[in-house]
């Protein structure tokens, strides 16, 4: 499917990820991680990370998850995306993506996102269509 290296070369080729600063850290067998370092001008009053933050790595985090259940597919999209927010996050934050299950319409998978000390932030569940 794909390789770390293929991850990378997505994510460099993709403004989005270049502006949000995104960051390959895992990927294999349907699951995939990535990091978003921690920028003053991503947080909300009070300090912490806006949401669309844990959303954004999380959907990305996913997307890889999908290309590695499936084979590269940029154009996977998202269908729908559920998020909890759990607690605010004034750190760099992770998340990796769990394919559930791999259809040939639809993928399903979850997201969990935490912060640098291992506590987790937020939570997703995510549905695809592959593309």
């Amino acid at each position: 499917m794909i390789e770390l290296a293929d991850m990378e070369r997505i994510l460099a080729e993709q403004p989005f990820a270049r502006w949000w600063g995104v960051e390959a850290l895992s990927v294999g067998g349907g699951r995939a991680a990535v990091r978003l370092p921690f920028r003053a001008e991503l947080t909300r009053p009070g300090g912490v990370l806006h949401g669309p933050s844990y959303e954004m790595v999380a959907d990305v985090a996913m997307w890889f998850a999908v290309m590695s259940a499936v084979g590269e597919e940029q154009m996977a999209l998202t269908v729908e995306m559920k998020t909890s927010f759990l607690r605010g996050a004034t750190t760099d934050i992770t998340s990796e993506g769990v394919v559930l299950k791999a259809g040939r319409r639809l993928v399903f998978g979850i997201a969990e996102t935490r912060d640098t000390d291992g506590r987790l932030v937020a939570h997703s569940t995510l549905t695809y269509t592959r593309g």
